[in-house]
């Protein structure tokens, strides 16, 4: 078997994610039928933006037309193609879905292509029939009538293994869901021009679940029946298990007892989106922001309908490693925009809560100087047995160019590729007996806005290195990156490997791959490792923080851990939190205690089932907890929704530590419990 290397050829997807994951997938598992159709999000172009809408209306309702729209999208539009516009002052943007290979410049006196998703693959033989043909508009869901007192935040929560029977997001024996969106893969609907995405369940049918049952409600028979006719052969399906990662967190942020009617929270009105177990299994995030935007479009609707007033607060505790980490990555981009939109047009405030990642010690990030023209080089471990692909990202640092950048990658088999060029919107693959197993892509900028640049990135692809199918397989080993830099001032390159590891109990087997240097196993007094990276080491903590997190919008909060250590009287990072970085963010808006002690990891917060209890940590219990204060601070987020530099935390019912500077990259401005603690003057940051 031979490695070789190809020269440079023309090549510019819109996402080179989708594109080499999807070229693999051809290999071992094709899709069925013909009905292959990519996920879209596009913008009308806005001359005429009536007429545009009906002519985007009259493509998609078009049997011949390459378009499809989901119900809920497609409810959007037409509302929007009346007389009445309901939506005035919003974005014209809308999620489709095209059929593959459908040329870019196929609409482009319609609309402007903004991000393009994973194909799927529509059965052929049409929809399972259990499968509802169209989820209910939000104007069909009646609000529940409001609860007197304060002001009641509105909870959504955007995640995976959502346990909505549970008795903690209930009042009494009725449930505080006003819907929950369980996502799966696409589907065709039963007519020809409709695609299904999953299930809406409203609040009147999770009540009837429950009522018809009384106490004799098996909730793990209810998950089993949903899973069955939601999920495909390779779903995981998480709500058939003790633990989720969606409870625990929806618990962090709005959990309750629901016979307490003392406790505020128990009135907050609840919304879920369950995202399709796949999106969740591939941790590099290729196939999820689709799907992410659709939902938070969805929440937003579904909120309005409940309290038009009502401040709304949307969890995500979800994303990934590597990205331009400037706001412009398009799920961190477009999410950021319909939050601000909505709260400009509709006066209805939102707050995004993103966690800020758990990769601080894991060698994915490093940094590369130069004071003047030079070559430098890396290390970077691709482990044996991984059977997912391999993606890492090199990009300057801001106000930098890649103009004077080339790069040789060279195998552990040996075969280098040299420095040949590979401009802008090429790539240039490595080859097994023919074979691609590896690409270096040089990605060109893009506009998502006249204000809103996507800079020049190089993306450098590997195939996995196990499968179960008789596929060519990129080697293991250690790989050699050299970047040569040819310019006349300094530059940095900030190197980023995407992550690629396992959840437990997911299909796909990964193993995530790393940088290595000999300045990267120092003595840490802290951790009482040899992992500490010395001052000269060119792998960075700087930078390891979610890549979708990096907005820095008004209505977007970004949470880092802390971890308690009270036999010091302090609190402190916890050991996986991210950091930020001076060419990126400068860290987390704000952290909160998701681990108890060294000893004792995690916050207690309910399992899958009502009555189980599970202890988890991570920068994601750190965002519900974020979640569940800026709930309690509702008041004041309705309160400043009209000013744009006010405090949107209430420190009547909080607890807060300022946060020093040193500690800031990681922690925040603040470190806040989601209630007040009455030895808090006992502790310090």
């Amino acid at each position: 078997m031979t490695l070789t290397w190809a020269d440079a050829e023309p090549n510019a997807p819109r996402d080179p994610y989708v594109q080499f994951s999807w070229m693999l997938r051809q290999r071992h598992e094709p899709p069925l039928g013909t009905h292959i159709y990519q996920p879209i999000f596009v913008r009308l172009h806005g001359g005429d933006p009536l007429a545009e809408r009906r002519e985007l209306l009259k493509e998609v309702l078009d049997p011949l037309s390459p378009l499809l729209m989901d119900p809920f999208e497609l409810e959007l539009l037409a509302a929007r193609c009346g007389p009445v516009d309901p939506d005035a002052g919003m974005p014209d943007e809308y999620a489709l879905y095209w059929k593959l290979d459908t040329p870019e410049d196929h609409y482009v006196a319609l609309f402007n292509l903004q991000d393009t998703g994973t194909p799927v693959a529509l059965d052929p033989t049409g929809l399972n029939t259990e499968m509802p043909e169209t989820s209910p508009r939000p104007d069909e869901i009646p609000p529940e009538a409001a609860a007197p007192g304060p002001v009641r935040p509105i909870v959504a929560i955007i995640d995976d293994g959502i346990g909505f029977l549970n008795a903690r997001f209930r009042r009494e024996d009725r449930t505080r869901f006003h819907a929950i969106w369980l996502q799966s893969l696409e589907r065709r609907g039963r007519t020809p021009r409709s695609v299904i995405l999953g299930e809406v369940l409203t609040r009147d049918e999770i009540d009837d679940q429950m009522l018809s049952q009384g106490s004799a409600l098996s909730e793990i028979t209810v998950y089993n029946a949903l899973n069955a006719k939601l999920s495909l052969y390779d779903g995981f399906r998480s709500t058939d298990h003790g633990s989720t990662h969606g409870t625990h967190v929806l618990d962090l942020a709005a959990g309750a007892d629901p016979a307490d009617g003392a406790d505020e929270v128990r009135d907050w009105p609840l919304i879920g989106v369950q995202l399709p177990p796949q999106a969740i299994a591939d941790t590099s995030g290729t196939k999820m922001e689709s799907y992410l935007i659709q939902a938070v479009r969805w929440v937003l609707r579904q909120a309005h309908v409940i309290d038009p007033t009502a401040p709304v607060i949307v969890n995500l505790s979800l994303g990934m490693l590597a990205g331009p980490k400037d706001g412009t990555r398009f799920a961190d981009y477009q999410i950021t925009r319909e939050a601000e939109a909505w709260e400009r047009v509709k006066n209805q405030p939102v707050r995004i809560v993103w966690s800020f990642g758990n990769d601080y010690r894991k060698r994915l990030v490093a940094r590369l100087d130069y004071e003047r023209r030079g070559r430098q080089s890396i290390d970077w471990i691709v482990q044996t047995g991984d059977q997912t692909e391999t993606y890492m990202e090199v990009r300057p640092i801001p106000g930098q160019s890649l103009k004077d950048v080339s790069l040789s990658l060279e195998t552990p088999a040996g075969p280098a590729s040299g420095f040949g060029p590979v401009p802008p919107g090429c790539s240039r693959d490595l080859k097994l007996d023919g074979k691609t197993v590896g690409r270096i892509y040089h990605v060109p900028e893009r506009h998502l806005d006249p204000e809103t640049l996507q800079r020049p990135y190089y993306l450098l692809a590997l195939s996995p290195t196990a499968s179960a199918f008789n596929e060519p397989l990129a080697p293991a080993g250690t790989w050699k990156l050299v970047c040569r830099y040819k310019g006349k001032g300094p530059l940095s390159l900030i190197l980023q490997i995407q992550r690629d590891d396992s959840l437990i109990g997911y299909r796909p087997k990964a193993r995530q791959s790393y940088f290595d240097n000999d300045k990267a196993y120092g003595w840490s007094e802290e951790y009482l490792d040899h992992r500490k990276l010395l001052p000269d080491c060119v792998i960075r903590h700087e930078g390891t923080f979610n890549a979708l997190a990096s907005s820095t919008a008004r209505q977007v909060f970004h949470t880092g851990a802390a971890q308690l250590a009270r036999e010091m009287g302090l609190i402190v990072p916890s050991v996986y939190t991210g950091e930020g970085a001076e060419w990126a963010v400068p860290g987390p808006s704000a952290a909160t205690i998701a681990d108890r002690s060294r000893i004792h990891p995690g916050v207690k917060g309910a399992g899958t089932f009502s009555s189980s209890t599970r202890f988890r940590n991570g920068t994601s219990a750190a965002a519900g907890r974020l979640t569940r204060a800026l709930g309690l601070s509702a008041a004041r987020l309705e309160a400043n929704a009209t000013t744009p530099k006010s405090y949107d935390f209430d420190p009547d019912k909080l607890t807060i530590w300022p946060v020093p500077a040193p500690l800031r990259s990681r922690l925040g401005d603040e470190v806040i419990q989601p209630f007040v603690m009455e030895d808090a003057g006992s502790l310090k940051v």
